[in-house]
């Protein structure tokens, strides 16, 4: 009992001393640093966060950097197994390279490479955006054995931090984005280009949204025109180009 409450005590103090952080940091160094403070505290040796909210891969980590550089350069976003089960997951969940999948030797060599630097396991925290955003929060390295006691009360204040570190980092840094306050289309147009984007005929974007299929040619028009696009694959390119939706 004691050593449950001495827990639920510290994993309260890191909680609201990450989110008084979150709330002064105005840049990514001190975001990192907000972050990785509270993996330490956690008992992780370190913090990523992959932001895939534009065509080019946006990551805050506090990995070595030498593994940074290494993962970025190789794409290792492609056939990182933590990513895959990230973008079919709802939960957060632990991983390390024993329980994970790893049908391919692409990826037995990627965890090879990540154990040369001491990364075996942590847990991931998948976040979704809107217009096929996605984001995952991971905490990785060597856990305090003394937060093995409450798990679900770890897992719980890690799904809440991730949360608010990336709605943090996105209303601050953008992320590189276009702010939807700044885009010139409305939320269908966007909803009916992302889905033109996917491949989806008019009348299954129609399905999808819930709306006529007259309604979808409406609002592809509209954002045909508005973004000076002669065709609405056109349209499609500009969006993406400008981030305002992901092919």
């Amino acid at each position: 009992m004691a050593q449950g409450i001495v827990l639920m005590t510290l994993l309260d103090l890191a909680f609201r001393d990450f989110v008084d952080a979150l709330e002064t940091a105005r840049d990514e160094v001190g975001f990192k640093g907000a972050a990785d403070r509270f993996a330490a505290r956690l008992g992780y040796r370190w913090f990523a966060y992959l932001g895939f909210s534009e065509p080019a891969l946006k990551v805050h980590s506090s990995y070595p950097s030498s593994w940074a550089r290494q993962y970025i350069e190789q794409k290792y976003e492609d056939i990182d197994p933590v990513v895959g089960l990230a973008r079919s997951s709802q939960r957060s969940f632990h991983w390390d390279r024993w329980t994970l999948r790893l049908p391919s030797a692409s990826q037995q060599r990627f965890f090879s490479e990540a154990a040369k630097f001491g990364i075996h396991s942590g847990v991931t925290v998948p976040i979704r955006g809107g217009f096929g955003r996605f984001a995952a929060f991971t905490v990785a390295g060597n856990r305090d054995a003394s937060l093995e006691v409450r798990p679900t009360e770890v897992m719980d204040t890690l799904q809440l931090a991730a949360l608010y570190y990336h709605a943090h980092v996105y209303a601050k840094l953008q992320l590189g984005l276009t702010r939807v306050a700044d885009a010139p289309l409305t939320q269908r147009e966007r909803q009916c280009l992302y889905w033109a984007a996917r491949g989806k005929k008019m009348p299954e974007t129609a399905k999808i949204l819930g709306i006529t299929t007259r309604t979808v040619v409406f609002h592809l028009e509209n954002a045909r025109s508005k973004l000076s696009a002669s065709t609405v694959a056109q349209a499609v390119a500009e969006a993406t180009h400008r981030g305002l939706i992901l092919s």
